[in-house]
């Protein structure tokens, strides 16, 4: 007897059978218990997932010598048949190589006969999507109102691509990809019924491999059973091209420090192994997502498809990187997939893009970036000479006269001896006054001391309440700096308006800021708008 390949012969006979489709088994086993059953499905999914299987699981019920019912015995000459593929009252049709009309005009001809052995015709038309426009249009009535005993179940991969019309006159139900863990229970049920050593790694990555097909698992499996009497992880990742872990985090490490000469020799090393580039790369990209959840996630293992000692792995690199920088390099890295895998020389595609990628990690976070720019404006902002316009100055001495004498209860006091700078000299003369009307005005000043002149600089908002209020005083005032300084002092009172900083202006200054510029010429970006803020202070606004 010729050999039956795993995948054939683990095929599910019964909707307790399928795998991770439970909502769907569910569904059509409540809907031949209750006689509800749709003239026409619609099944669509994943490859490898159980869609021609559950339809024939569904003809098995219905045409069951005990059934309609949702266990068919599978040993009558009906489910015999329809196991075998020998029933004449199950049709399936190809619709990649039976798509056109003709085909379907056919099958109208068909359909009008009733069935020979059981109560049902099973109309199975795989991968429908393939049909042709003419070959729905021919279909679409016999669909909205097919004979009593047809029953149609149209399977395929690409459900977007059937006609609003012909989705509208079936029941659709939707087949989900199958988890990694159910995948890895049936695989070791089958390997334990059918005396298969493989080991509990293997069946990791032969799952992971799987990416949610069952099929694809099966045939998976007995790819390795060929390579080998005992499987182990070597020889599924020898086999598979699979890449190791170790090498994924060892060069991902390499780009998160930026270490490039760690990264040509990486690659230099799988090309000298003989590794195709273009899984590995797909692989890393699945290696940062990894890191990208386990950095968000409290605990990836919930989550992640990895073993015990890749999770370590992975929570090694974590504290090497920021969230931010590792969602911009993952965003880089699907980038880097799609240029190795449509190019010409995938190790010249992924050298350069690696590398590139690298130099991300160089760069200061975006907040940073903001934070130097913000400081350089409001630097500028905060310089007085930089930032005055319209000043108006006065000194003192030249209006006293015109203001009438000093109030007789403002009298100054004795003078410390310490060098002071304009902050600590303005608090000492707001000591000595003794009438509170003046020395809060005087708190709002900015105050500047150079050498013998003290510069009170007041906001236009504030220069009509208190710039002309300390004028009155200011002969008082600079007796008072005088004493304090012990040299003859000068007393200055400055307005200060604001400028109106142009935002082309901003723009230029963004652009000169080094972490701008690098990010710019690395990714070959602009700037689109330079956007300003209210400053916390009151004064200026930056950008």
């Amino acid at each position: 007897m010729s050999y039956l390949v795993l995948a054939r012969k683990w095929r599910p006979q019964g909707f307790d059978d399928l795998v991770g489709q439970e909502p769907i088994t569910r569904i059509l086993k409540n809907s031949i218990s209750q006689k509800k059953i749709a003239h026409a499905y619609i099944f669509s999914g994943p490859r490898g997932v159980g869609k021609t299987s559950t339809a024939r699981i569904l003809a098995k019920a219905l045409n069951c010598k005990n059934g309609p019912t949702p266990s068919p015995c599978g040993t009558c000459a009906s489910c015999t048949a329809v196991k075998d593929g020998t029933s004449i009252d199950v049709l399936e049709i190809d619709g990649a190589s039976n798509n056109s009309v003709e085909d379907v005009r056919d099958l109208r001809e068909g359909v009008k006969y009733t069935p020979l052995g059981g109560r049902y015709k099973i109309y199975i038309i795989d991968e429908a999507h393939m049909l042709s426009p003419s070959a729905f249009n021919a279909l679409l009535k016999t669909l909205e109102e097919p004979p009593p005993h047809a029953i149609f179940v149209l399977a395929t991969t690409a459900p977007r691509k059937i006609p609003a019309t012909i989705f509208s006159r079936c029941q659709h139900l939707p087949f989900r990809r199958i988890s990694a863990q159910n995948i890895k229970e049936r695989l070791r049920h089958i390997a334990s019924s059918d005396g298969i050593k493989i080991s509990d790694s293997a069946i990791d990555m032969v799952a992971r491999a799987a990416d949610g097909s069952m099929r694809d698992s099966l045939t998976i499996l007995d790819q390795v059973t060929a390579f080998s009497s005992e499987i182990d992880a070597e020889g599924v990742k020898d086999l598979l091209g699979i890449a190791d872990t170790g090498m994924l985090a060892e060069i991902s490490t390499a780009v998160i420090n930026g270490d490039r000469e760690k990264i040509v020799s990486v690659i230099a090393e799988l090309v000298d192994k003989g590794a195709d580039l273009k899984p590995f790369v797909k692989d890393l990209v699945g290696f940062f997502r990894n890191l990208l959840i386990a950095k968000f996630v409290k605990k990836p293992e919930e989550l992640l498809e990895l073993s015990e000692d890749e999770i370590k792995i992975v929570g090694r690199i974590l504290p090497k990187i920021s969230p931010d920088l590792l969602m911009l390099m993952l965003s880089e890295m699907v980038k880097a997939e799609l240029d190795v895998r449509s190019s010409f020389s995938p190790r010249l595609s992924l050298e350069m893009s690696l590398i590139r990628i690298s130099f991300l990690s160089t760069l200061k976070p975006v907040q940073e970036a903001i934070d130097n720019i913000d400081a350089l404006i409001r630097g500028q902002a905060s310089g007085v000479s930089g930032q005055m316009s319209g000043v108006r100055e006065e000194k003192a001495d030249a209006r006293t006269h015109e203001l009438g004498p000093e109030p007789q209860n403002l009298k100054p006091k004795a003078a410390p001896s310490t060098p002071l700078d304009g902050s600590s000299l303005l608090t000492a003369i707001i000591e000595k006054m003794e009438d509170p009307r003046i020395t809060s005005k005087l708190s709002k000043a900015k105050p500047l001391l150079t050498e013998n002149v003290l510069t009170l600089t007041f906001n236009s908002n504030e220069a009509e309440l208190f710039a002309e209020a300390i004028r009155k005083n200011s002969h008082l005032i600079e007796q008072i700096v005088s004493d304090i300084l012990k040299t003859p002092a000068k007393l200055k009172i400055e307005i200060m308006t604001k400028k109106i900083i142009r935002k082309k202006d901003l723009k230029d200054k963004v652009l000169t800021d080094p972490a701008v510029k690098e990010v710019i010429e690395l990714f070959d970006g602009r700037i689109i708008d330079v956007k300003l803020k209210e400053n916390t202070g009151g004064e200026n606004k930056d950008v």
